[in-house]
């Protein structure tokens, strides 16, 4: 036995050496894709930086692509900070909201802040929805970036939901619904309003109710959708009845939706 432990040590050292090599080899990938001059390059890495953890070096790192030239860097760079749970990062997004020109940065940052419970990022939204704030650049307003793309299936779906806090309520008897509401997520023609919808009414309280009541009667089709929707996701029954004038809705997706969530709310109670 004593025999076999200067082997086992030799190879206790070895593996030490070659979890170091590898993680330095790991660290200079990082280092060389955050370096580059190509823009889609540097996104990547700083998607691939946010796994690391959120450790004082990593999180300045990111927070200096904030200040980047190209737009979709900066982007990247405010969603990479959204996923790390550093508390330094909030003074990070909120120089963004005061300094930053394109309409696209400082609304991503402005919904990352409200995830955080930040009062600057929720007042943004309540401005974006109230349609006092612009959420795209002119230029690119034939480009329209939805900040739902990366939704493909249910599930993804409800890790977003999860991820946002938003109250889904289980209903005995009824689908989830995570496919209606990807669906919905996924639509081109989702405006920016109703995005900020999903986030202003993550919590069931009198501004909710009140937020939701208006989106009922909205003039765009996608918030009066998604008012419909998070109606059913968190079983909100005080609106059953506020769902059957949107039954002669213009729109075929708000009217499917309307009598879907009237339907789901139905069984609300029901053994």
């Amino acid at each position: 036995m004593m025999k076999s432990l200067p082997i086992i040590q030799a190879l206790l050292v070895s593996c030490c050496l070659l979890s170091t090599s590898n993680e330095i080899r790991a660290r200079t990938i990082l280092t060389e894709g955050l370096e580059s001059y190509d823009f889609a390059v540097r996104i990547q890495a700083i998607a691939a930086a946010s796994m690391v953890g959120s450790n004082d070096a990593m999180v300045a790192h990111i927070q200096d692509f904030l200040k980047d030239k190209n737009v979709k860097v900066r982007l990247a760079a405010v969603r990479a900070l959204a996923d790390l749970r550093a508390p330094q990062r909030k003074a990070g997004l909120q120089n963004v909201l005061i300094e930053d020109t394109a309409p696209e940065v400082s609304f991503a940052a402005a919904k990352a802040l409200a995830a955080l419970e930040d009062p600057e990022g929720t007042t943004v939204l309540m401005d974006v929805y109230d349609r006092k704030r612009k959420t795209r650049s002119n230029l690119l307003e034939q480009k329209k970036r939805s900040f739902f793309d990366e939704f493909h299936s249910p599930q993804s779906t409800l890790l977003f939901l999860m991820s946002q806090g938003i109250g889904y309520v289980p209903v005995p008897g009824a689908g989830d619904g995570y496919s209606a509401i990807s669906e919905l997520l996924k639509d081109p023609e989702l405006s920016d309003r109703a995005q900020v919808l999903f986030l202003l009414t993550r919590t069931k309280n009198q501004e909710s109710l009140a937020l939701l009541d208006r989106a009922l009667r909205d003039g765009d089709w996608s918030v009066r959708a998604a008012a419909t929707q998070i109606i059913a996701q968190t079983a909100w029954t005080e609106f059953r009845d506020s769902l059957i004038p949107l039954f002669e809705d213009k729109n075929y997706r708000v009217r499917l939706r309307a009598a879907g969530a009237y339907l789901h709310l139905s069984l609300v109670g029901t053994p």
